[in-house]
This record gives structure tokens, C-alpha cells and sequence, in this order.
């Protein structure tokens, strides 16, 4: 009696797994569309960090212009390597696109949608593993050199793969690279860092500490044309 092949096994449990990754490097169909939290999946969270420095040789404004032009200097590239979309940075103003490449394998895409003399603010697009916006700012202090550095993120996760990889270690290595990036800021100031914190909170409404002035209901056009160079 001849006996049917043994399928080996190991193989047969990693095509779903090989069939999840394939879906997630694929991405959407409109990677340039951006997006909100309405788009996403999970909890609504604001992730809130911060550094306060001291003895700073830049005023605020010159350190806000500067976050924003040379922000993919301060990211670690190992964490999170930011690079020009539409056209080499520096400089970044509002409307431009940045495309990021997150633990060296997964892609995101942001858009510059708000610019004011104390910082800037992007937005997510459909290509991005979350959903919302950050916020990147420079608060005056009440003496001369004195000024806290803020990012604050108000975001979902873009989909429930994205919420697994979140909960299994994501948000450490995101904690680590906002805190790099303020670390870096910070030095460039010429002042030193006297304190630093961070906050996680969940909750279904939550709003961005700075608000915006206007915020356009579709902050950029993107078209068909422009998603081919992503």
C-alpha cells in the first residue's frame, strides 16, 4: 500500500505569514492620499515628548526653522531615515513630502501641512503604518536661552497588522527614535538638557495641545501622476 507524500510543515504555516508580509510591503492603492485617524484602527492615542533645555544659543524661532529644514539630520537613520519625495531637503515647507523608511524595512510617507514660526506640523499619508498627524515645536522659556522641545503625535494605527507590530515592540523603538531626535535638536540649540518627559494617553477624543490656527479640510491634492514616484 503506497503511502500519499508528507507535506513538510513548516512550510505550510509560513504562507499565511509570508501572505500578511507580502500584503503589508504591497501597501494601498492610494499610498499619497493622506490621511487621519478616522482612517486608521485601535485607540486613539497621543503620544506627547519632551526636553527642556537651558543655555541655549539659538532663539526659538531660528531653532524651529532649523528642526523643520534638517529634520531628517536629527531622526536616527536606523529608526527612522527621512528623505525628500518631491525634491531634496533641505529646504521643507509646507506641502512637501517626505518618505521615511522605518527599522530599515517598513515604509511610510508624510506630508508637510502646517508651517508657523515655532514649528510645523505633518500629516500622515495612506502609506504610513499610522494614521494622524505630529506636531514638532519650540516653546519659548521665561528666560533668555530657556525653551522646551516638543513632539507630539495624535494618531491610530493604519491597520490591525500594524497594531500587532505596535503592541509586540513598535512603540519602543518609536519612543526611541522621537527621544534620539529631541536629544539631537537639543544639542544643536548650544544650550543643555535639564529635563525630559513623555506621555502615552488613550481615550476616544483627544486633541493636539497647539492648535491649529486652520487646518484645511484635505491639506494637500495629490494626484495619480504624483503616486507613481513613491
Amino acid at each position: 500500500m503506497s503511502r500519499l507524500p508528507r507535506l513538510p510543515v513548516l512550510p505550510m504555516l509560513a504562507l499565511p505569514a509570508l501572505a500578511l508580509a507580502a500584503y503589508a510591503l504591497k501597501g494601498p492603492a492610494d499610498p499619497l492620499r493622506p490621511s487621519g485617524p478616522e482612517d486608521g484602527v485601535g485607540p486613539l492615542t497621543r503620544r506627547r515628548y519632551w526636553v527642556e533645555v537651558e543655555g541655549a544659543a539659538r532663539p526659538p524661532v531660528e531653532l524651529a526653522e532649523h528642526w523643520r529644514n534638517h529634520l531628517p539630520d536629527h531622526a536616527p537613520k536606523w529608526l527612522a531615515w527621512f528623505r525628500g519625495l518631491d525634491h531634496p531637503v533641505p529646504p521643507v515647507n509646507r506641502g512637501d513630502r517626505l518618505r521615511i523608511q522605518m527599522l530599515l524595512i517598513r515604509r511610510g510617507r508624510v506630508v508637510v501641512e502646517h508651517v508657523d514660526p515655532l514649528g510645523f506640523r505633518v500629516r500622515t499619508l495612506r502609506l504610513h503604518p499610522d494614521a494622524g498627524t505630529s506636531d514638532f515645536r519650540v516653546y519659548p522659556g521665561e528666560g533668555p536661552g530657556q525653551m522646551t522641545l516638543q513632539i507630539e503625535s495624535l494618531l491610530r494605527t493604519n491597520s490591525l497588522l500594524d497594531r500587532l507590530a505596535y503592541v509586540l515592540g513598535v512603540h519602543a523603538a518609536q519612543r526611541r527614535n522621537w527621544e534620539l531626535t529631541l536629544d539631537s535638536v537639543a544639542r544643536s540649540s548650544g544650550g543643555r538638557t535639564v529635563s525630559r518627559g513623555y506621555e502615552s494617553l488613550e481615550t476616544p477624543q483627544l486633541a493636539h495641545s497647539y492648535g491649529l490656527p486652520e487646518v484645511p479640510e484635505t491639506p494637500v491634492e495629490t494626484t495619480g501622476e504624483m503616486a507613481a514616484h513613491s
